[in-house]
């Protein structure tokens, strides 16, 4: 499935402007993306769109396992995030080991695969970014997780968290809640479900970006044996 792709708004004080277009496959989980940006801000790399903003295709590709439901068809083709619900951006943040802030951006979207005019289009509202790219931008992103859950009516939340191995050889940390709004929801997710990004492939080329993801989900259920309860019975039978 083909669709139209755009990212606009403000990081650092200044303006970010990227075009192109992106392809989805939920039989695989594999989406791609290719973007031109006429406009990138100073310290903003374009390769943490996959962290911490603006590419709802990979959510929408992932494929379902057994007894899992995928957003695809959870919202019916159709979603948002801080659209239908003001004040409920998607929030993210990013920090080295020593917990030092590098990154913190706030971001809206409207995703609408139902027509042939499909498209994902997203915003980022603001925020900064000490991500350099050719200094310290990303250079690898390992595999990563989150937790996928019904949070309301019409309202789905995903919060990931990931890292991400910087070009002067650091690590950073991170993580990002995404609070989808599914207007015309079609089928409830299960009690708490697992979104795994298995794999992410990027080439940054001056102002040209490729992405390639895949990203399954998988379900998530309670433990069968309760780290805590045991430790605690543990110690009652040593007392």
């Amino acid at each position: 499935m083909k669709h139209d792709y755009r990212i606009e708004g403000h990081v650092n004080g200044r303006h970010v402007l990227g075009r192109g277009s992106g392809e989805i496959d939920p039989s695989t989980g594999v989406s791609e993306m290719d973007v031109r940006f006429e406009r990138m801000a100073d310290g903003w790399d374009p390769r943490t769109i996959v962290l911490m903003c603006c590419d709802r295709a990979l959510i929408m590709a992932a494929q379902e396992t057994m007894g899992t439901v995928g957003m695809y068809r959870a919202s019916g083709g159709v979603l948002s995030i801080g659209g239908h619900l003001p004040g409920n951006s998607r929030d993210s943040v990013m920090r080295t080991a020593d917990g030092e802030l590098m990154a913190h951006v706030q971001a809206t979207s409207m995703t609408d695969f139902r027509a042939e005019e499909a498209f994902d289009h997203s915003r980022i509202e603001g925020g900064f970014s000490h991500l350099q790219r050719g200094i310290n931008g990303i250079k690898h992103i390992p595999a990563f997780d989150g937790v996928m859950m019904q949070a309301g009516p019409n309202l789905v939340v995903v919060t990931t968290r990931f890292s991400a191995e910087l070009e002067d050889g650091s690590t950073i940390y991170g993580s990002t809640n995404y609070p989808h709004y599914l207007p015309e929801q079609a089928v409830e997710i299960p009690y708490y479900q697992l979104l795994r990004v298995e794999s992410v492939e990027q080439e940054l080329d001056g102002n040209h970006l490729y992405s390639k993801v895949t990203t399954r989900v998988l379900p998530l259920t309670p433990p069968g044996d309760d780290t805590v309860s045991a430790t605690v019975e543990r110690l009652t039978t040593l007392a």
